[in-house]
């Protein structure tokens, strides 16, 4: 009788046992489980939020002193003229592309039968800034007129831009396409390698090289 109650007592003893490591193993894997699973959670927050931090900056844009002959922007002159002229109904005098502030803006004149528009245009994003209208004195109607520039009897930038290079190599820092009472002109401010800054002159009608003027 002894016998037996010595060897129920240590089946008991030896069932408890191994019923702590059992619980003691659960214990532990759950605590790694959980570990791992925190630490996967943080990489996977750390690599969203490197994204985020990644599209949130703004690597197009240009930085000043580029060269103006072979950077592209997202607006193009002709896209500027016309949101321009979206706000205020004129014909082109004049546009220029030149480091306005902190960014490359397009400078851009229209003019109508009794005011003058001015406004500058992102070239990079197309937002207006600088907006100005002024009234135009009677005594200078007629000279505002002729310097109008007729968009579809120009040669292209593209072909005026190689006459002006094949004139005078260099870096192109900034150009403008302006009405004159002479007719109208592609002019392109060049960076020579000598250190030199010429300014080379194009008839924008008939694509013929005028001036090249340091």
């Amino acid at each position: 009788m002894r016998l037996h109650s010595i060897r129920t007592t240590a089946i008991t003893a030896a069932a408890l046992a191994l019923g702590l490591t059992l619980a003691g193993c659960a214990d532990d894997t759950g605590s790694t489980s959980a570990a791992d699973g925190d630490s996967t959670s943080g990489s996977s927050q750390s690599s969203e939020n490197s994204s985020g931090n990644a599209e949130g900056s703004d690597a197009s844009t240009t930085k000043r002193g580029a060269d103006l002959a072979t950077t592209d922007f997202a607006i193009e002159w002709e896209d500027a003229v016309e949101t321009a002229q979206s706000a205020f109904d004129g014909d082109l005098a004049e546009i220029e592309l030149d480091w306005s502030r902190d960014r490359y803006a397009y400078s851009i004149e229209l003019v109508s039968d009794s005011e003058e528009y001015e406004v500058r245009i992102d070239a990079t994003t197309g937002e207006k800034f600088g907006e100005r209208t002024e009234k135009i004195e009677s005594d200078d109607v007629a000279e505002k007129t002729s310097e109008v520039i007729d968009l579809n009897n120009i040669v292209s930038w593209d072909d005026a831009l190689a006459t002006a290079l094949d004139a005078q190599d260099g870096t192109v820092n900034e150009w403008k396409l302006e009405g004159t009472e002479s007719g109208p002109q592609w002019q392109f401010d060049i960076d020579a390698d000598s250190g030199e800054d010429y300014e080379v002159t194009i008839n924008a009608e008939t694509g013929e090289l005028l001036t090249t003027d340091d």
